[in-house]
């Protein structure tokens, strides 16, 4: 008989045995008791969180005659009935290779056929995201007016690919990622049921490779069960992972923040020449800055980090000797590498410049030390400077464009000749007093109480310096005799 994997055999077949989604498992089992089940379902989250085992539970339970706790009992007809692979009455289509058009409307015309055994037929598809969009359209009416006998569950770890018009059509239930510790137990029933012995520290690391996974967590531990023989052991699931031997990394780890590249750069060759990965190397180097974080930071660290007890206590004995912002840059070198790998091909080069530049990046005391000189010397020669009457130079002034604007607004305001008399005075300002010095005396006669008037007001909401107009400057012919000759006509002279 052919080996079944230990996610496929420890499948759930009830609510009960469902880990870590309590707050789904609650509201599917009272729509059961209540009989207020809906006609379409979308369950979203990463995978092995239990999206298809519960959408099957789900399946068996609506069709249940006697159900228990909301769960299929197991044990009546229809129970049975629907167990079989080869049940009429719960069809998986997996959206992935079944896409097009065609085989959704083949699904929507095959829909009013009522079930076989059950009340319901339930249609389970998987991967929904991978829908095109003609299929998903060809869907829409059916999905959002199903036949009486008919329910929906659609399974997808990319919801946000979905169209808003099916969204708006399902009850959303989001399938969140698993505690470590609901892991950690769950690993510890199955090897006590299959006979099989195993280290605690083991079971951590497995449950932590898993990433919140139930299934990637027993896809490691079946590998850890035929390379183990009996007996799990910490080092035997480094094996399996492929991880490097965590002291031989926290020997590199400590040389990167010592700042000896030399010693770094040997460390680091010889785990690569053990043949590790060198992506896996460089992610397992960054989580050993992040180990060092947590134990530096974090009073309750062992628990969080579940670690083994000898490597924690070397990990916080090395994060204490070395200042928090060194251990966060380097691991925040390391965990840049990720993106750089996705694009390059010469994966040891990048991390081994990484490794050099996190060695290194710290001033020395001797840096430390020639920087504070050379601070000392500038504030010296500043109040040199100071004591010797040295003022800042002024701010660039803008007094030209201030007095155009004056004479802009005189122009549109009527005051025509006036806004000609004063355009190219001579403009100059300082910190008090603005001042304006027109050069000839037949301008200077033009600005009358009048239009000074309305020059002041003008000036006044542009700045709160004080406004002094005075003749004086030299004529530029070139510039104000067009303007006179408009005002005075043939009766200007220039001599």
């Amino acid at each position: 008989m052919a080996y079944t994997s230990l996610y496929r055999r420890y499948r759930p077949d009830t609510f009960d045995g469902v880990v870590g989604q309590e707050h789904i498992v609650r509201t599917l089992r009272n729509q059961i008791k209540s009989g207020t089940v809906g006609h379409a379902y979308l369950f979203t989250g990463t995978r092995g969180t239990g999206k298809t085992s519960v959408a099957k539970i789900f399946a068996r339970a609506v069709n249940c005659t006697q159900p228990v706790d909301g769960s299929p009992c197991g044990k009546c007809d229809v129970c049975r009935a629907l167990s079989s692979p080869t049940s009429l009455d719960i069809l998986e289509i997996d959206a992935a290779s079944n896409n097009s058009v065609d085989q959704m409307r083949e699904l929507t015309d095959k829909i009013n056929f009522p079930p076989t055994v059950g009340r319901y037929k339930v249609y389970i598809v998987d991967e929904v995201h991978m829908l095109s969009k003609s299929a998903y359209n060809a869907l829409l009416k059916t999905l959002e007016e199903p036949p009486a006998h008919a329910i929906f569950i659609l399974a997808t770890t990319e919801v946000q690919q979905i169209p808003a018009t099916v969204l708006s059509r399902c009850l959303r239930f989001d399938f969140h990622l698993l505690p470590l510790s609901l892991i950690e137990n769950r690993l510890k029933y199955i090897f006590d049921d299959i006979k099989v012995g195993y280290d605690t520290d083991a079971v951590r690391l497995i449950a932590s490779a898993g990433r919140g996974s139930m299934r990637d967590a027993l896809s490691i531990a079946d590998m850890c069960v035929s390379y183990c023989a009996g007996n799990i052991t910490y080092d035997g699931v480094l094996e399996v992972l492929g991880t490097a031997d965590p002291f031989k990394l926290l020997g590199l780890a400590e040389a990167v923040l010592a700042g000896d590249a030399d010693a770094a750069l040997v460390r680091l060759s010889a785990l690569c020449d053990l043949g590790k990965s060198v992506p896996v190397l460089a992610s397992d180097l960054g989580t050993m800055f992040r180990n060092m974080m947590y134990a530096a930071t974090c009073k309750n660290a062992r628990e969080i980090l579940a670690l083994p007890a000898d490597l924690f206590g070397a990990i916080a004995a090395c994060a204490a000797r070395y200042p928090l912002k060194k251990i966060f840059s380097s691991m925040k070198a390391m965990t840049a590498l990720e993106g750089q790998f996705r694009y390059g091909t010469q994966h040891r080069t990048l991390l081994e410049a990484a490794v050099i530049e996190a060695a290194t990046d710290e001033p020395s005391a001797e840096s430390f030390k020639e920087l504070a000189e050379k601070v000392d010397k500038l504030e010296r020669q500043i109040k040199a400077l100071t004591k010797s009457g040295f003022n800042p130079a002024p701010a660039k002034s803008d007094a030209k464009q201030v007095w155009g604007r004056v004479a802009s607004a005189l122009n549109a305001q009527g005051y025509r000749h006036a806004a000609l008399a004063v355009t190219d005075a001579a403009v100059s300002e300082t910190d008090e007093v603005f001042s304006v010095k027109i050069a000839s005396a037949a301008s200077m006669s033009i600005l009358n109480d009048e239009t000074r008037a309305v020059i002041d007001r003008i000036f006044a909401s542009l700045s709160k310096k004080t406004l002094v107009i005075e003749q004086g400057g030299v004529l530029v012919r070139d510039r104000e005799e067009p303007y006179l000759r408009e005002m005075f006509g043939d009766r200007l002279e220039v001599k």
